[in-house]
């Protein structure tokens, strides 16, 4: 059962995206798209019900012979991500809400609900497909429509020049990810005559390094890790509902998943593979620490955020890859938790954007005196990403780094560098934390107009989770491997 429930979350978001194109006006589009994601979610549930009772299953549904073309994996990972996935997904719907409206001080909208609401849907079944797929196949052919959604979405605004070159940017530079994900595919098809991700433990060890560089190459692009990151700060010309989205737990999750889906079936691995993600890793989180100091729109700074989280997981999977069963729980536990406080945060900024019209961090001040849901959920969103215990992401972020530690070595260095991150990182988010949410009320934050229910709905329920997703992560992950 496990697997037709996969295949009906997948399906449904696919089908009910094309008919919100046909609906009529905003409340047909919101009612189709809140049906639709809820019903999802609830099928994703099913599945991890069927899962848990069950066990791991993978069907192959098409095959060319003895080459297994498309199939569906339904495991611990899978599961948990297409809980983030739906989840996450479910509640920036329900924000959207109130977001996309006439009312939007920063962005009003008036039109282009259908496109909206649609392609949302859509993306949801196109990230659930990648989760659930277990050939390279279907990766690939998932990878590329999660590209084209965000593609859509980032040019939502597509009568501003600006925002068709930033969604083209994004685009171009994912998509460059996946000529190395097809060259993987290509590799690992001609040396074993199967395309299941499974196939790759048939490959020398030579080999599978030489597929598993193409995959970390593919993942890099579509994460936003150096070379490839400066696409993800641009694509903020997007509604932020579509940013919480591909931060939160869309687009820059998907080569982060990559990595952890082949993994396991790589080992063991040429020393030089881990040494170069993990060296890639620790840069781009460092990188992207130094390009916080000298932000003041909100979403840049969330954007460059999320690329040093991003960090974090391929930092621990990069020590999964020395066979460190700790690191690669750790980095699947952090993209479930990054999910819920990066989702929220970026809620956080949509509802001062919408409420003010300003993004700029030096506008705001006294958020709590104004709205204190609204200033407790940008506190908890701070703490959450900046790794403050009882907090999700401090979970994740100390499995991961004990990991380093463990592996010995420079990647206990790595471990180290890890730790200025997450304390520096503190400190800025501090700064700004203690700037906007106390003190008096700027005029900005005065004469912002009221939140909607529904965003309201969206920042609790998140903030709920930021206490208590890693408890959820636990009961799909291995047990003996947590250092506390």
């Amino acid at each position: 059962m496990a697997n037709l429930f996969a295949i009906m979350a997948t399906a449904l978001p696919l089908l009910s995206g094309l008919v919100t194109f046909l609906a009529g006006g905003k409340r047909e589009c919101e009612l189709i798209a809140g049906l639709s994601s809820s019903a999802t979610f609830a099928l994703v549930l099913l599945t991890a019900a069927s899962l848990l009772m069950e066990g791991s299953s993978e069907e192959i549904m098409v095959s060319f012979g003895s080459i297994r073309l498309y199939g569906i994996i339904v495991d611990y990972l899978s599961v948990l991500v297409a809980i983030a996935v739906s989840l996450v997904g479910l509640l920036i719907i329900i924000f959207s809400f109130g977001y996309m409206s006439p009312d939007n001080r920063e962005h009003p909208v008036n039109r282009g609900f259908q496109r909206y609401y649609g392609m949302m849907q859509i993306f949801m079944g196109s990230m659930l497909g990648f989760v659930f797929s277990g050939t390279f196949l279907g990766l690939i052919l998932f990878f590329e429509m999660t590209g084209i959604c965000s593609w859509i979405l980032i040019a939502f605004w597509h009568e501003e020049k600006e925002s068709r070159v930033k969604a083209t940017k994004a685009l171009l530079f994912t998509h460059a990810g996946e000529i190395f994900l097809v060259a993987a595919a290509a590799l690992t098809i001609a040396n074993t005559g199967d395309l299941s991700v499974s196939s790759l433990k048939l490959l020398d060890e030579g080999m599978r390094g030489m597929v598993m560089l193409l995959i970390l190459v593919a993942a890099w692009a579509k994460s936003a890790q150096i070379p490839f990151y400066s696409w993800l700060p641009d694509a903020m010309i997007a509604p932020t509902p579509v940013s919480a989205y591909l931060h939160a737990a869309a687009m820059v999750k998907v080569g982060v998943y990559l990595l952890a889906r082949t993994i396991p079936s790589s080992l063991p691995l040429p020393p030089t593979v881990p040494l170069i993600a993990g060296i890639f890793s620790a840069a781009t989180m460092i990188w992207g620490l130094l390009l916080y100091f000298p932000q003041v729109d909100m979403k840049r700074l969330l954007a460059y955020s999320t690329i040093t989280q991003l960090s974090y997981m391929f930092l621990g999977l990069s020590f999964a890859m020395l066979g460190s069963a700790q690191g690669y729980s750790g980095a699947i536990m952090h993209l479930f938790n990054h999910a819920f406080s990066k989702g929220l945060f970026f809620l956080v900024a949509g509802a001062l954007a919408a409420s003010t019209g300003s993004r700029f961090l030096t506008d705001y001040s006294g958020i709590f005196r104004r709205n204190r849901l609204l200033g407790a959920s940008f506190v908890i969103a701070t703490i959450s990403i900046a790794g403050v215990p009882p907090f999700n992401c401090f979970f994740s972020k100390f499995t991961i780094i004990s990991a380093g530690f463990l592996s010995g070595g420079i990647f206990t260095v790595l471990g180290v560098m890890a730790i200025v991150e997450s304390v520096l990182c503190f400190i800025w988010f501090l700064r700004w934390l203690q700037k906007c949410v106390m003190g008096e009320e700027s005029d900005v934050i005065r004469s912002s107009s009221r939140m909607r229910l529904s965003m309201s709905a969206s920042l609790l329920l998140l903030s709920i989770f930021c206490f208590i997703s890693q408890y959820i992560a636990m009961e799909f992950l291995p047990r003996e491997v947590w250092p506390w």
